[in-house]
């Protein structure tokens, strides 16, 4: 009797602690300025590898110069729950990262012309290949937060989440031919002959100068990001929300990383 008794003290005392604990829900939305790079290196293209009936055999991926994605913006939607000091949300964003145009071959290709001419046989075209790389990047994210509660309107806090993202990555090159070089270089050619054998030269040429995909790929893969910011609080209700996340995975066997800043604002019901 007397243990039943101390059990039912023990519990008393303690239930109104755990019903002292503050459980808050709230809602957010974010913009964050994203900073994207990889340890994957661009298209290379090796002329030594060029089969003129197939350019793919040519273009050879992760071969090339580092990779330098432009600054880009993200938008993101979050749910979650405060309990007391700490914070747990789902966090969905979407991003997106690209490179601008870059060469990655400027001079002449070998062409043959199965022209029964002396010099015509083959033929050395002025060609420059250009490669651009885009890549969607959608997260979806466990985030764990401590906030510290000064007893002002600013709390700091640090965090870290786990989960998924999906990545939607495209490469393209486009190959154009210089006309006006091709024609200054067809100086050896009677100018009697060039009328009839100038269509031959650039139906010979033509399907060379297109457009073409090296890489499109959907790929999930493990993520995580660590962050640190600060939230000033207007009222119970509302508060801006200002932080550094550093956000990272590994993709096709390459090292994918961000640093992002995100302004945001949180709802707390």
């Amino acid at each position: 009797m007397k243990k039943k008794i101390a059990l039912f003290m023990a519990a008393a005392l303690f239930a109104p602690s755990a019903f002292a604990m503050e459980i808050t829900p709230y809602v957010g939305l974010g913009i964050v300025a994203d900073s994207a790079n990889t340890s994957a290196k661009r298209v290379k293209f090796d002329a030594s590898k060029l089969d003129h009936n197939d350019f793919d055999n040519a273009f050879v991926p992760n071969a090339g110069g580092n990779m330098d994605f432009d600054m880009a913006f993200a938008g993101e939607i979050t749910a979650g729950v405060k309990i007391d000091n700490f914070r747990a949300e789902l966090e969905v964003a979407i991003r997106s990262a690209s490179e601008d145009d870059y060469d990655i071959y400027n001079g002449t290709l070998d062409i043959p012309m199965d022209i029964p001419m002396p010099g015509i046989g083959q033929l050395a075209v002025p060609t420059e290949i250009e490669n651009s790389i885009s890549v969607r990047h959608n997260s979806y994210l466990a985030n764990f937060f401590y906030d510290f509660d000064f007893g002002t309107k600013w709390t700091p806090y640090v965090g870290a989440g786990v989960g998924f993202g999906v990545y939607r990555q495209k490469a393209t090159v486009e190959i154009d031919i210089d006309e006006d070089l091709l024609m200054a270089g067809l100086g050896q050619i009677p100018p009697a002959l060039l009328p009839t054998i100038l269509p031959t030269i650039l139906q010979k040429v033509s399907p060379f100068e297109s457009e073409m995909e090296v890489a499109n790929d959907t790929l999930y893969r493990f993520e995580w990001q660590v962050s640190a910011g600060v939230a000033y609080n207007f009222n119970e209700n509302w508060a801006l929300d200002l932080g550094y996340r550093f956000n990272s995975s590994t993709v096709g066997g390459e090292f994918v990383y961000a640093h992002e800043v995100k302004l945001g604002a949180r709802y707390s019901f």
